[in-house]
């Protein structure tokens, strides 16, 4: 298992989506605590907050959750083209460029004065959430989310079944992990919640540092990988000499 874990990179470790699901976490707490009770990372429940909205008359309400479903289906869409239609762009580069976009558009939002729609405040973060959740896809090859916690708690309660009741090793690992990917989103709603008591709308400011910690070391992994990748190639090409 240890040959296993050396051989993932380090976008592709675990801590590395803890991290990312935390500040899923962080921007649900964020913009349902201060930015108009709605949710930028987890789109279920703005779908059913449309819905009882829209039973009740409330056709203003309605279409302000339908604010950030839109944006984050153009998230999706925007990131599957650009995946598709850009062979050239390296997957690596294009995933520092997502981190990188992220902290950008965190350090924009805290910018954002309490004045201004809080519309923008979750357009904004409801694309990016989409944007990470279909870009980052698997943690040391277990398909993972990064933005909501849903599939999770699902899939721990399986593999539990599995490890209690039927003894599987295999499925007490993976239990494991997605309750840490849970515990790591609860950890960001609450961080949200707690720091918005003393930093206010600025709190956001923390998942651009985050943001950028991750594009950081993966920006140093990426190199390292292609510095190998270069001398392994001179290596060969030395040695069919």
């Amino acid at each position: 298992m240890d040959k296993v874990k050396a051989t993932w990179k380090i976008h592709e470790k675990l801590w590395f989506f803890a991290l990312l699901i935390f500040s899923g976490g962080f921007y649900g707490g964020y913009t349902y605590s201060l930015r108009g009770q709605v949710f930028a990372n987890a789109q279920t429940a703005n779908l059913v907050i449309m819905m009882l909205s829209l039973g009740k008359g409330k056709w203003g309400r309605a279409l302000y959750s339908l604010a950030p479903f839109t944006a984050y289906m153009v998230g999706v869409i925007l990131s599957e083209y650009i995946g598709q239609n850009h062979k050239n762009l390296k997957k690596r580069d294009f995933e520092e460029k997502i981190l990188l976009f992220e902290s950008l558009v965190c350090f924009l939002v805290g910018l954002m004065p309490a004045s201004w729609p809080d519309q923008l405040c979750q357009l904004s973060l409801s694309f990016i959430c989409a944007m990470q959740f279909n870009i980052f896809r698997k943690a040391e090859g277990i398909p993972m989310a990064t933005t909501f916690c849903t599939n999770h708690i699902r899939q721990m309660g399986s593999h539990l079944t599995q490890a209690l009741f039927f003894k599987n090793e295999e499925s007490a690992r993976l239990a494991k992990r997605h309750g840490t990917m849970i515990l790591a989103f609860a950890s960001g709603v609450l961080s949200a919640v707690l720091l918005s008591k003393v930093f206010g709308l600025y709190c956001i400011f923390g998942m651009t540092i985050l943001h950028l910690f991750l594009w950081a070391k993966l920006h140093l992994d990426n190199k390292s990988y292609e510095e190998r990748a270069k001398k392994l190639k001179e290596e060969g090409e030395s040695g069919s000499q």
